[in-house]
């Protein structure tokens, strides 16, 4: 099943485009690393996805629905750098954001959403900071309950804009295996990421960007030296880890 349509997909800043033309039909059930150099447009695309902003063409579906019809079906993790961390809020109430879809304007969470904070925080293994200011968080444990609050909306697709900078390896890690574990529901995810020694391990599909879809499909045949080539421009520094990459 098709889960994300995205056709001819054009967005501008300051009148120079991020990205132009994408096209791209997503099926269910897959982990996708959005991959290209610095300034190609991943993040733009995400957020284009989630209709977070204004394209100059093109369309978005979710399940063959516009996006704003669909929001309870995405679950969105940004960069840390997009989070105001001196912001006087505990680890709990960020999670609960998960659930704020599910609860009326003007209602409370309900036993059935604090029970969900719970678990979800458990699963994280963010429960002994539940009632953390965030701001005294470290920089894995940010990248939890940013996974946390995504968990809690119980969503069916999940886009995750660079989840593991900033993190040690066992945090990735233990990000990596909750990604799996998604994927195992049948849920669809999208990570935007830039250590191609990686990308083999971690996606089932990559998506390589530099303003313009340079390739989308299985990893095996989307992954190439030719086309990571034609993604990073010929910048040295990373063709040369791709081809020791290929070599190993």
């Amino acid at each position: 099943m098709t889960v994300i349509t995205v056709k001819n997909l054009t967005i501008s800043y300051n009148k120079k485009p991020a990205i132009k033309g994408i096209n791209l039909e997503v099926d269910e059930g897959s982990i996708i690393g959005i991959l290209g150099p610095n300034g190609a447009g991943k993040s733009t695309l995400i957020k284009g996805i989630l209709g977070l902003l204004p394209s100059e063409t093109g369309e978005i579906k979710i399940y063959g629905k516009p996006v704003k019809e669909s929001l309870k079906r995405i679950a969105y993790i940004p960069q840390k750098e997009q989070f105001d961390w001196d912001f006087p809020i505990n680890v709990s109430e960020v999670v609960m954001m998960g659930r704020y879809p599910y609860i009326s304007l003007f209602g409370r969470p309900d036993e059935n959403d604090k029970l969900i904070v719970k678990e979800v925080l458990e699963k994280v293994e963010m429960s002994d900071n539940q009632f953390t200011q965030i701001r005294n968080l470290s920089g894995g444990q940010q990248q939890r309950i940013f996974l946390a609050r995504a968990l809690a909306q119980e969503s069916d697709i999940y886009l995750l804009d660079e989840p593991f900078v900033g993190v040690d390896a066992k945090t990735e890690k233990a990000i990596f295996e909750l990604i799996k574990e998604l994927k195992e529901k049948n849920k669809t995810i999208l990570i935007v990421h830039h250590d191609l020694s990686k990308v083999k391990e971690y996606f089932d599909k990559v998506i390589l960007i530099n303003q313009t879809l340079v390739a989308f499909g299985d990893t095996d045949k989307a992954f190439t030296p030719e086309l990571i080539n034609k993604a990073y421009g010929g910048r040295l520094t990373i063709l040369q880890k791709a081809e020791q990459l290929f070599k190993s």
